[in-house]
């Protein structure tokens, strides 16, 4: 019974001395192997390791793929002392793993680092630009991207040398202004719409007056040229006219006298007229005599 206790015995621990003693190194992480709490050896191979057992030797796995990091909250100051809120989102990973370990630690203690690190590197950065570099209207009047890349070749630098991270990007996540000063902020920003609203207005009137003017100047020759034409066509018709009562004068000239007559009458003579003629008018004449007599 004693010795099958110590075969099993001799098993388990040939067992965990096996299970221990290899190590699996995934593509996507470094392996460090620390002898009693001190790192010795480093792995960043992808396969399999080969190590001293537990507790002699054991593993930290650390992730060596790209991580985000959104940075803290700060209030920084503007070359013309203007005061901005600022945050950063940093994209960041572990290059030099055993420095990373010797100075950091582990993961969340090198966010906090880095964090602290990039946000020194914003106010340093926000104060040599003035305020109109992050708020402007103007086009290509914006200095942001020129300031992220500033803060972040720094961070870079620094990050690589301190704690073994390179920095790979750093960019404004959030820009605003403290809550006191928001409300002249947004003043100044409808003051500012409102004078672009106006220039427009202004500019969309001054084309409307011009189409307006050129349209009523077109109206004009259209009802110029019209009334031309109307005159020529009615003086057309008037000589027409003339012409061909001259032909009927020729023809018959006691008849044209009598139509002649009879129309004059049918335009002035109705149930309220009344005339005075002399007794030698043409007029009265057809009035007075028989028609045998005329």
């Amino acid at each position: 019974m004693g010795r099958t206790v110590v075969i099993l015995g001799i098993v388990v621990v040939a067992v965990y001395v096996l299970i221990t003693a290899f190590v699996a190194v995934d593509v996507t992480e470094n392996v460090i192997i620390t002898q009693f709490g001190k790192p010795v050896r480093v792995f960043t191979e992808p396969g399999f390791q080969v190590k001293w057992p537990d507790p002699v030797e054991t593993v930290i796995r650390l992730d060596k793929r790209l991580t985000p990091l959104d940075s803290y909250v700060g209030e920084y100051l503007t070359q013309d002392k203007k005061n901005l809120v600022l945050s950063s989102f940093i994209l960041w990973r572990m290059v030099e793993p055993m420095k990373f370990i010797q100075t950091v630690k582990n993961v969340e203690a090198a966010e906090r680092r880095l964090s602290d690190l990039v946000s020194s590197e914003l106010g340093v950065a926000i104060g040599l630009y003035p305020i109109s570099s992050f708020l402007t209207t103007e086009e290509g009047g914006s200095k942001i991207p020129e300031i992220s890349e500033k803060i972040a070749k720094s961070s870079r630098e620094h990050a690589l040398r301190e704690f073994g991270i390179e920095v790979v990007d750093v960019r404004l996540r959030r820009l605003t202004f403290p809550e006191q000063n928001l409300r002249s902020v947004y003043a100044r920003m409808r003051a500012e719409r409102e004078r672009m609203a106006k220039k427009y207005r202004a500019e969309g009137e001054e084309g409307a007056a011009k189409i307006k003017a050129q349209t009523d100047k077109e109206i004009r020759e259209i009802l110029a040229n019209a009334y031309r034409e109307a005159q020529v066509t009615k003086g057309k018709g008037d000589a027409e006219s003339i012409r061909i009562y001259a032909e009927a004068f020729k023809t018959d000239p006691n008849f044209y006298k009598l139509t002649r007559t009879l129309e004059a009458y049918r335009k002035f003579l109705d149930e309220k007229t009344t005339l005075i003629l002399s007794a030698d008018s043409p007029l009265f004449r057809y009035l007075e005599s028989p028609p045998e007599e005329r």
